[in-house]
């Protein structure tokens, strides 16, 4: 299909809207669960400020865009994050925030947010950390610009050395030089390996050439909770926030490219910052919102969006 034609053409047709595949798609899965949208929201205390209510307000402007643009939600969510935590993090901006906030949970109520982050980590969809490791390999040994801030970011979470030795191990080609993208193999096992590092879990057992900061059978090679929260928060949700706020706002889903796969990442991803939006709130307004509370909304909506998307299995 020619999309420039067909993106020409949903603009002539307006009002009347017109629908890209991976928009068809996902209608398919907003039919087979009755039209619900696969998001709960959590119960929240009674605001006692203005302030307080804005927080409010863009989780609504955000809600508004859904089942279509969980891409807005998404961008409400890491407003909340940042409004919420500014007075605590001075002169350090969102990076600084991302960055701490993590710590803060774990020590505001380690046994929920370890609960919280096994569930995140678990069900993160495979083009998500595909994305991840792209902008690891990508990134890696810049000299200027957002991907030096990157690979700074991704050195300052899982340490220096792991980050050379998952390169010299996923990013490299037959010949062991080091190249900007891994091929498909090697990025399936990148992958692999990032899901087992941040569940948190030890391995079973070392494999034969595994460099020593990859082998996730030592139990010293197992991230911290609060390393497991801020590699979600900095690596991950914070690097789509500045993919979206330094790039063109266009949908992500009505284009050639996209995909129900796509739809069900910016969920995932949707899901993970409200989640991490509401534990900012319960830090800065305990009022508003429990761990418990917040742990048992991850829960329910992990169980939902596995539902929702159940087809793309």
């Amino acid at each position: 299909m020619d999309f420039k034609a067909a993106r020409l053409d949903a603009y002539h047709q307006w009002p009347i809207k017109s629908k890209f595949k991976a928009e068809e798609k996902f209608d398919t899965c907003l039919e087979r669960s009755d039209g619900r949208t696969p998001l709960q929201t959590a119960k929240l205390g009674l605001p006692k400020d203005n302030k307080q209510s804005i927080y409010v307000g863009h989780y609504l402007d955000g809600l508004d865009a859904l089942p279509y643009r969980p891409d807005y939600m998404f961008d409400h969510c890491f407003k909340v994050i940042d409004s919420s935590s500014q007075s605590r993090y001075p002169r350090l901006g969102l990076k600084g925030i991302t960055q701490g906030l993590g710590s803060e949970l774990v020590n505001s109520s380690p046994v929920h947010w370890q609960r919280i982050a096994d569930c995140l980590c678990k069900h993160i969809p495979n083009p998500t950390l595909m994305f991840i490791v792209k902008r690891m390999c990508s990134s890696y040994g810049a000299t200027k610009g957002a991907n030096k801030q990157f690979a700074g970011r991704v050195e300052d979470c899982i340490g220096q050395k792991r980050y050379v030795e998952f390169i010299n191990k996923f990013s490299i080609d037959d010949n062991s030089n080091v190249v900007p993208l891994p091929d498909g193999k090697r990025l399936e096992s990148a992958c692999s390996f990032l899901r087992l590092y941040l569940s948190g879990i030890a391995g079973s057992k070392k494999r034969p050439g595994t460099p020593a900061t990859l082998n996730m059978a030592e139990a010293k090679n197992i991230p911290a909770l609060a390393k497991r929260l801020e590699f979600i928060l900095s690596i991950w949700l914070f690097t789509m926030r500045n993919e979206r706020a330094h790039g063109a706002a266009l949908s992500p889903f009505r284009t050639s490219k996209s995909s129900l796969e796509r739809y069900e990442s910016y969920y995932y991803s949707m899901l993970a910052a409200y989640i991490l939006s509401l534990g900012a709130l319960s830090v800065s307004d305990p009022h508003l919102i429990t761990a418990s509370e917040i742990e048992a909304c991850c829960l329910s909506n992990a169980r939902l969006q596995s539902d929702f998307f159940k087809e793309t299995k």
